[in-house]
């Protein structure tokens, strides 16, 4: 792994601890855990959650492969990148929905 890649991997490691400690802190609340949720993924704008950026970049990695020749990669890699928006990041915006509704906010 390039020393680019493994920097960029702490860093999203950094924001995943963080995120973390927001949610499951000894201080977090529904609140807390609402908003984590939806900066995971959020339907209102999904470009600006993580599963969004996630999304994208797959769907930017996909594309660049099949330009190099290599369909059938980059068409599992399209099917990935819509699994993770479409089939986790809808369960999340539901989970967090539900949390809300049930913090009364």
């Amino acid at each position: 792994m390039s020393a680019d890649t493994e920097m960029a991997v702490a860093a999203i490691r950094l924001g995943l601890q963080a995120l973390r400690a927001q949610a499951l802190g000894d201080t977090a609340d529904h609140e807390d855990q609402a908003d984590v949720l939806r900066a995971l993924y959020d339907d209102r704008a999904q470009e600006a959650s993580v599963l969004g950026m996630v999304s994208s970049l797959l769907t930017d990695l996909g594309a660049a492969i099949g330009d190099q020749g290599h369909e059938d990669v980059a068409e599992t890699i399209d099917e990935a990148a819509g699994y993770v928006q479409d089939s986790a990041g809808l369960r999340l915006e539901r989970a967090r929905a539900a949390l809300t509704e049930a913090a009364g906010r």
